[in-house]
């Protein structure tokens, strides 16, 4: 019974872990693609490439827009910051009005 139980944790713990994303240990820009960068999840070792993935910058990241004018970031997208379109979570708190029951 004792035994069961603490694989049974043992499992528990496993599976909590495994939903953990990898943190970067390294962000290498894409120079065309300002608003994207490669993520290293791994450090370099011998025989073994680490794995990257394509992640993008967090909306309202300063980028310039064609090389020469100021944008923002905005889904992986550099973007004027005057069309930037402001979506209800990215709204400020003071604009929701609440209706009472």
């Amino acid at each position: 019974m004792r035994l069961s139980c603490i694989l049974c944790f043992l499992a528990m713990c496993l599976f909590a872990y495994a939903d953990i994303e990898p943190y970067c240990i390294r962000k290498w820009p894409i120079p065309p693609f300002q608003c994207l960068y490669l993520c290293q999840h791994e450090e370099w070792k011998f025989l073994r490439i680490p794995q990257f993935t394509v992640e993008q910058k967090a909306n309202g990241t300063h980028c310039r827009w064609f090389g020469l004018f100021r944008g923002m970031c905005y889904n992986g997208r550099c973007i004027r910051a005057k069309n930037m379109p402001i979506t209800p979570e990215d709204s400020p708190a003071e604009n929701v009005t609440f209706a009472v029951l």
